[in-house]
């Protein structure tokens, strides 16, 4: 057989035909009348108002032809005027109170027949016109409107960190006369709304708008007009702890710009592999940030010294100092030392090089190159001035402090337990003396405690555990009654609890801490530090003893709203929190100074030029009249001209690279 083959059919079934037009089932007219009619009220209110001025047309038309037919007399020396007719039927229709004076009984009874009319229309029209602005109040509401901003800063997604992001962007916004941060959100608009404007009641120059929508949806991101932001922060998501929604943002946002020439994207993870593929794929365009990284890094350093926390918040905040990058010709062919005393209102952290590197504390004999940059904090960007390059640098002869290998052992007490627990294993390792050891009480309701193979691996650290409910007030004393630790850190329960109910937890153990201590007594080096998630809660914690708190989502948040105004700061903040970077710590004067008494802080600054550290700043035990304070005693960024006065118990701030 030749041709084509016919088409197999299946056994038992009939296969169906397409009905003829004749054979096609008939609906009444009415039905179909009906049926227009409903397709055009399901449209909405802007066809409803073209049928409306349709049908009052084609009454007055009517009227207005019938008087004119009727030789009517509409004013009292006109008749049959088409016109006229056709204005009076116009003005019943829409003013019933019209025809008070009306004479004649055919132009009363086509008068009568339109007023009846106008009552209709103008009784829809307001339905109309009420329905309309419920329907748009509602659209509002919902957060779906086109957003028509640029140079805008753009936040996808709804995390606790959001309205700590947007009072940051609001500080560094302080000097723009019209700035605008944009929220796309698959959170309702009113619960947005109420979240940001309780804990940023006084935006000031900035406006805050807030959409509904997932940014992963092209057509959603679309709304909030992505390809003229200034920069996009994606925020990671909070209840399935997964990134996959964080990527899905990504790539939407490149539908707008394929090769990322144009858009500053900082995106915050929950992965460290989720974070490098995002680089890779975008040939490193975007910027990345590890929330539990950042913490468990800052936990780390900040967990050996109760105010180092306060630290990192003053510098990674828009209020106070600021981190810039500055190239200064003059300094070119001077050393780091030099540069470092050429600024009065400056304090020089280190260089960054041609290639994009930065470099914090070098060696003070370093050589600034042609196209090297500064790094500095400053108060502003044009107070980043050059007030005079010394000639030599006359560096005393101070001791350094002892090596990592010539230290003491420290020992650690971890009261909670989370999952960034491990990262501040790892990097604790890093920083402390060989024979240092952490025990880690928690309480097993709350979370699970590591295994031991799983902290063998440890270098320099040996870590034991015991399960302790911190409500069991005898458990704690008994804990207690050994070996007091050096440093205390509070860990928060944040895998299984809500920060109100871990902030509480980390407070409960601290009262309890604080009763074991004052039965069995602790010595007076020993460091106590909480993290908390709520800032909000930073006064209970001060009421209940701690000196020392590291609000960890605050700092990130903070980190987050840097990157998103300067991605070139990523290269100073990696170093920073790089156990093999620089460091920040606060040390004892007598440690920095060796015995000698500096009277001014540029003074300080030198001894600390003399054994590597770069000072920028002191933490001052009693507060000298005049003197501007953190909080704390800190001062970051004093004018080096300034007079100091040196207290039992002051520390200086040190950046340093051992």
């Amino acid at each position: 057989m030749t041709g084509t083959t016919a088409p197999r059919r299946t056994p038992g079934r009939v296969p169906r035909r397409a009905p003829r037009r004749d054979e096609q089932p008939r609906f009444p007219w009415r039905a179909r009348v009906r049926y227009r009619i409903d397709e055009t009220f399901a449209r909405g209110t802007a066809p409803l108002m073209v049928w409306l001025a349709g049908v009052t047309l084609a009454v007055v038309l009517l009227a207005a032809t019938a008087l004119a037919l009727l030789d009517t007399a509409v004013t009292d020396d006109r008749r049959g005027d088409f016109l006229e007719a056709f204005w009076a039927s116009l003005l019943r229709t829409l003013d019933p109170g019209t025809m008070g004076g009306d004479a004649g009984w055919d132009f009363r009874l086509v008068s009568l027949l339109v007023t009846v009319a106008g009552i209709f229309v103008v009784s829809t029209l307001i339905g109309l016109i009420a329905t309309g602005l419920d329907q748009k109040l509602a659209s509002l509401r919902e957060g779906r409107g086109l957003v028509t901003e640029t140079d805008h800063t753009l936040i996808v997604g709804c995390t606790t960190v959001l309205p700590t992001i947007v009072a940051e962007l609001v500080e560094a916004n302080a000097s723009e006369r019209d700035a605008c941060v944009v929220i796309l959100s698959p959170v309702e608009k009113a619960t947005v709304d109420l979240a940001v404007r309780t804990r940023v009641p006084d935006p000031r120059t900035t406006r805050i708008v807030c959409r509904t929508g997932d940014g992963s949806d092209v057509v959603d991101l679309a709304m909030v007009n992505p390809a003229a932001t200034k920069s996009v922060i994606v925020l990671a998501d909070e209840e399935t702890r997964s990134d996959s929604r964080a990527i899905r943002t990504v790539l939407a946002l490149m539908t707008f710009d394929p090769e990322l020439e144009h858009l500053r994207i900082v995106v915050q993870c929950h992965e460290e592999h989720s974070a490098a593929a995002l680089r890779r794929v975008t040939h490193g365009r975007i910027t990345t940030i590890v929330s539990d990284d950042v913490v468990g890094r800052l936990a780390a350093q900040a967990c050996r010294q109760e105010h180092l926390s306060a630290v990192y918040e003053e510098l990674f905040d828009f209020g106070g100092g600021e981190i810039y990058f500055r190239a200064v010709p003059e300094l070119v062919g001077a050393t780091f030392a030099q540069a470092v005393l050429a600024f009065d209102g400056v304090a020089v952290l280190g260089l960054r090089r041609a290639d994009g590197t930065v470099e914090l504390a070098p060696d003070p004999s370093t050589v600034v190159g042609p196209d090297d940059q500064l790094v500095g904090v400053a108060e502003d960007d044009s107070t980043f001035t050059l007030t005079g390059v010394p000639d030599a640098v006359a560096l005393p002869a101070v001791t350094p402090p002892p090596a990592l290998a010539e230290r003491a052992p420290e020992h650690f007490l971890f009261s909670g337990w989370s999952e960034i627990g491990p990262i501040i294993l790892r990097e604790l390792a890093e920083y402390v003396a060989p024979g240092s050891t952490v025990l880690i009480a928690a309480d097993p309701r709350h979370c699970d405690l590591p295994a031991p193979e799983d902290l063998a691996a440890l270098d320099r650290l040996t870590v034991t555990t015991r399960a302790l409910h911190h409500h069991d007030t005898d458990a704690v004393v008994d804990m207690w009654s050994g070996r007091a630790p050096d440093h205390v850190l509070l860990v928060s329960y944040r895998d299984r609890l809500s920060a109100t109910d871990a902030d509480a937890e980390v407070l409960m153990a601290l009262l309890q801490l604080r009763h074991a201590m004052a039965l069995h007594g602790a010595p007076g080096a020993t460091t106590v530090v909480a993290e908390l998630l709520d800032p909000r809660d930073v006064p209970l914690a001060r009421a209940s003893g701690a000196d020392g708190f590291l609000v960890s989502d605050r700092l990130t948040s903070l980190m987050i709203a840097q990157l998103s105004e300067n991605p070139e700061l990523d290269a100073v903040f990696t170093d920073l929190l790089d156990a093999e970077g620089a460091e920040i710590s606060l040390q004892a004067p007598a440690a920095a100074v060796s015995g000698e008494r500096p009277e001014t802080f540029g003074d300080l600054v030198r001894l600390g030029l003399a054994v590597g550290d770069v000072v920028i700043g002191y933490r001052a035990a009693v507060v000298a009249p005049g003197v501007t304070s953190l909080g704390d005693g800190l001062v970051v960024n004093p004018p080096k001209r300034s007079a100091v006065h040196w207290n039992p118990g002051d520390q200086v701030i040190v950046v340093s690279r051992r």
